[in-house]
């Protein structure tokens, strides 16, 4: 099973995150083939890592939590224990390796949490949103339902798109069906990009 995992950073880290970045990257080698997407989340404007996001399977939630208790990162001060572990069931094929992406555009991370009643309101409008995610798959890099952890319940969504400016991203997401419709309680909008090892583009 997939697990999408938000890990914040302790503030003014930044010292810290140059000392434990060559033992983060290694440790995040090690997982590569379990990967799915990994890297920060920023500011709205680039300049300032607010935390690590990754996609990644294991077989259980147990198995999550040591991978996030055993993050250099983590170890070191540079982020914060508490990390948000949802399990993610996804509704596109890609990773980092070939997601649908334009060379010079920046990426975005949308992370959305429903209201208590929304599963209601998710079967009234999903034929909706299934036709504006599909107008705009040339964006999308990722799409799927955050879920209980035994796949019986959905409760959220996660989106990852590939945009040329933050105009873009936030005009996608204004007139997302869902999201226009007031299912979500709470959203989380970030700027993100690929990490340092999952960038096909780098260099």
């Amino acid at each position: 099973m997939e697990f999408a995992i938000k890990i914040y950073d302790v503030p003014d880290s930044g010292s810290l995150r140059d000392e434990y970045r060559d033992r983060h990257l290694a440790y995040l080698k090690k997982f590569d083939e379990t990967t799915r997407f990994s890297g920060p989340f920023l500011t709205d404007d680039g300049a300032k890592e607010l935390g690590s996001f990754r996609i990644n399977e294991f077989p259980d939630r147990a198995a999550a939590e040591r991978h996030v208790a055993e993050e250099p990162f983590v170890l070191g001060g540079v982020q914060k224990k508490e990390a948000v572990i949802h399990r993610w069931q996804t509704r596109a094929p890609f990773s980092y390796r070939d997601c649908p992406r334009e060379k010079g555009n920046i990426q975005f991370l949308i992370y959305a949490l429903d209201k208590p009643d929304g599963l209601a309101m998710r079967d009234e409008v999903r034929k909706v949103h299934q036709e504006y995610l599909g107008n705009a798959a040339s964006i999308i890099m990722a799409r799927g339902s955050l879920v209980s952890d035994d796949g019986s319940h959905q409760f959220g969504s996660l989106l990852m798109i590939d945009v040329p400016d933050l105009a873009a991203a936030k005009a996608f997401w204004e007139n997302e069906p869902y999201n226009k419709g007031g299912l979500f309680e709470t959203v989380e909008f970030y700027r993100w990009r690929f990490g340092r090892i999952s960038d096909r583009f780098k260099g």
